[in-house]
């Protein structure tokens, strides 16, 4: 078996990326949000027949026998989130596929790099890209419609992919009916330019920026985050760096502060305390953190992760969460294994990712784990598994148990993008592994709220001299200029 699966999220894997994507030179219609990053792409932007739309109903799908693991939870591949199941919304290969209530049983689901076509490279590149989805009566994901407006699915924030410029969201979160969503920047798969929290008051179907941080956030550690509000009103946020290669740090903030990475609070296991210092709640040479998904269900934290040391999608449930994470036990959803043998969860090759879908419980927990044949490139999907028997493995009796509650949601219309409501990057000192949160300012973005200052005090003198001041303003500066 190949001790390592998937390459390491390094400039290997763009070098991949770069030769299966010169395919297509993709565009974006109608983009509905820019981003902050991207402040000057939004001219480029030019019409796009856009992914073609199949309006035949999507085939029936099939589950696989249940697998029983050697920890004693019974999984099924339930089967494809996308591909085939989603040519109605013109969506094909597709990758991640985090979620969020939304209501009435339905949720959105964000997905990474995906692609019009039915394999990686193929078709339209999009990334990040929504459905809303819900789970059918047979326990099946059920795609209804595209997260944005339309009949097809949209890339959600306006950019281009040049120079292998990518997107790729980290997670969502719905607080009161506004959601929200991390997402990194990437100059090839793995080399994070830096990350942004965008929200939406309109389900999803517009969006804006609110906050860009420095990849240089907790030395990289806060790139790669998943978070979930917890009983005491606080959000928590597990994160590392976006390497497959490192621990799981605890941070948190009120809800308020959520655009300000300045006030979010670390947590040290060691002493037990939250401030502007911690250490990883899960680290060990048996730890390699990939993708993560952190949720409350039924009054337990859930954390699910790909962790590259052991080549499989883990599950670790505990009562609490600000704690040392090395003696929870761990459950295995899928394990990687040869792609020239029966595709089963003991034998789910190259496996990544790991969301739970909402409306799960501990005792049966639906998860979309995606998968890509690096080699091939013939799978690149998001898969649907089911777990049973996570209570009896974790020794939790489900029967007595809270249901979660119920989330309403009301839309609101979306607001409009304020840069001065842009969070200030906040710097980071790192010692081994233990990070050291520092409250100076960005020196850019205060000499950006100056100069625009000043352009708006001299109007018509400013467009005249602008020319001549503009090549002397640091790059930061000179994006956030409005001509």
């Amino acid at each position: 078996m190949s001790r390592t699966p998937l390459p390491r999220l390094t400039g290997a894997v763009s070098a991949a990326t770069a030769s299966a994507l010169i395919l297509t030179a993709t565009v974006v219609p109608d983009a509905l949000a820019q981003s902050s990053s991207s402040s000057g792409l939004s001219s480029e932007l030019s019409s796009s027949s856009g992914p073609t739309v199949d309006n035949s109903a999507p085939p029936q799908k099939q589950a696989s026998q249940p697998y029983t693991m050697p920890d004693g939870t019974v999984v099924q591949i339930m089967d494809d989130v996308a591909g085939k199941h989603s040519r109605h919304v013109g969506l094909g290969a597709t990758d991640l596929g985090t979620m969020a209530p939304l209501g009435g049983g339905e949720f959105a689901m964000i997905f990474g790099d995906s692609f019009s076509g039915q394999r990686f490279g193929e078709g339209d590149w999009m990334s990040p890209v929504g459905v809303v989805a819900r789970m059918n009566e047979d326990g099946f994901i059920e795609i209804i419609r595209p997260l944005n407006r339309g009949e097809r699915v949209e890339q959600t924030v306006g950019y281009l992919h040049e120079d292998e410029l990518t997107l790729i969201p980290s997670d969502v979160i719905n607080l009161d009916g506004t959601l929200y969503m991390q997402a990194m920047w990437n100059h090839g798969i793995g080399n994070v330019r830096d990350t942004e929290i965008f929200k939406s008051t309109d389900g999803g179907k517009s969006w804006s920026s609110i906050g860009t941080t420095s990849a240089d956030y907790m030395s990289g550690m806060g790139n790669l985050i998943s978070w979930e509000k917890g009983p005491d009103g606080y959000i928590y946020v597990v994160s590392t760096q976006f390497k497959r290669d490192d621990p799981v740090y605890l941070s948190r903030f009120r809800e308020q502060d959520i655009a300000d990475r300045s006030k979010w609070q670390l947590f040290d296991p060691a002493s037990g305390k939250w401030g502007d210092s911690g250490a990883p709640i899960l680290s060990g040479s048996n730890i390699e953190a990939g993708e993560m998904n952190l949720r409350y269900i039924q009054g337990k934290w859930v954390l699910v992760m790909f962790n590259e040391a052991t080549l499989a999608i883990e599950v670790r449930i505990s009562d609490t969460l600000a704690q040392d994470w090395a003696n929870v036990p761990v459950a295995t959803v899928a394990k990687h294994g040869p792609w020239s043998n029966a595709q089963t969860p003991g034998n789910f090759s190259q496996p990544y990712g790991g969301y739970i879908v909402p409306g799960s419980t501990i005792a049966d927990m639906d998860i979309v784990v995606s998968q890509w044949n690096t080699d091939t490139h013939a799978r690149y999907m998001s898969t649907q598994f089911n777990v049973k028997g996570l209570d009896k493995f974790f020794g939790i009796n489900s029967a007595a148990l809270p249901a979660d509650e119920t989330l309403s949601v009301t839309e609101r219309p979306a607001a409009q993008v304020i840069p001065e409501t842009q969070a200030e990057d906040s710097l980071v000192e790192q010692k081994p592994q233990r990070m050291t949160l520092s409250s100076e300012s960005n020196d850019s973005a205060t000499t950006a709220v100056i100069v625009l200052s000043i352009l708006a005090v001299l109007g018509g003198v400013a467009t005249v001299a602008l020319p001549t001041v503009r090549p002397l303003l640091p790059p930061q500066v000179q994006q956030m200029l409005p001509f």
